[in-house]
């Protein structure tokens, strides 16, 4: 049988399923998560969500198995938004990435208005940045030595997704 993956909005008792994804190796060496995040900070993080801060988790027979983030900005900038994403290690190239990330894109497009979205990658990662170029993100910069990773500065790639703003 198939697992069914189901994209939602996170919610609070997800906390502990997120926070043990975090502490994976993979999740970990892909993102800027570092050892032993705690529950409580993801609790927290959860918790303090606002207005301009989606949270999506991907579910496969009830096991959290990813998820991905979009922080709007406010202000001048308030077009734009900010996405970061994780998949479980175990789950990695079965499509989670892909359906997480296209569902923060029909919130971002439809939704938001957001004409915007930036992300940063590891410039090493290329499987996400494979799946960020088919999904209409390009790359707008490198930042050399951006963070301190087991040991040792990585550099990351500042990649953006633009589309023509909303017009009647």
């Amino acid at each position: 049988m198939t697992p069914t993956l189901t994209i939602r909005a996170a919610h609070a008792n997800d906390a502990p399923a997120l926070a043990a994804i975090r502490n994976l190796p993979k999740v970990r060496h892909g993102t800027l998560a570092i050892p032993f995040s705690r529950l409580a900070d993801t609790e927290s993080y959860i918790a303090k969500l606002g207005a301009n801060s989606h949270l999506l988790v991907a579910e496969q027979n009830a096991i959290i198995t990813g998820s991905a983030s979009l922080d709007r900005y406010t202000g001048r900038r308030a077009h734009v938004g900010h996405i970061g994403v994780m998949v479980a290690d175990a789950h990695h190239g079965q499509g989670i990435g892909t359906a997480l990330l296209t569902a923060l894109l029909d919130l971002a497009d439809h939704w938001l208005g957001l004409t915007r979205l930036e992300l940063t990658v590891f410039a090493d990662n290329s499987r996400a940045i494979a799946l960020y170029h088919r999904l209409g993100f390009v790359q707008e910069g490198h930042l050399r030595d951006y963070a301190l990773r087991d040991g040792a500065l990585a550099d990351s790639l500042s990649m953006a997704r633009l589309r023509p703003p909303i017009t009647r």
